[in-house]
């Protein structure tokens, strides 16, 4: 068995710290964040990815049931935003260990 590469094991890890992110945001009772905003913030703690691999990585974790979010599509430029952007009660059990998914990295 081979490791995985780097690219891969990078997506795990900001997969856990998206659902990090938003999990200290509902423990805290914040807003609900929306992509531009999470975007931001991942940048600045040094991550080095893009708008478009933020929406990809939200849309997995929406895909596994880890979070959930309203999406807009603009109609005259087809840019898609996601709003709302809440942790489940499934991300919060990977957060914590009550259930387990190698997919995601989490460093608490």
């Amino acid at each position: 068995m081979t490791a995985p590469s780097p690219q891969v094991e990078t997506r795990k890890r900001l997969r856990g710290q998206i659902l990090e992110l938003l999990d200290e945001n509902h423990s805290q009772q914040r807003s609900r964040l929306t992509d531009v905003i999470l975007w931001g913030v991942l940048q600045r703690l040094k991550y080095d990815v893009s708008q478009n691999e933020v929406l990809t990585l939200l849309e997995d974790l929406h895909d596994r049931g880890y979070v959930k979010y309203s999406s807009v599509k603009n109609a005259q430029t087809g840019v898609r935003r996601l709003s709302q952007i809440e942790i489940t009660p499934d991300g919060r059990d990977v957060l914590e260990g009550t259930s387990q998914d190698d997919a995601v990295y989490v460093l608490r």
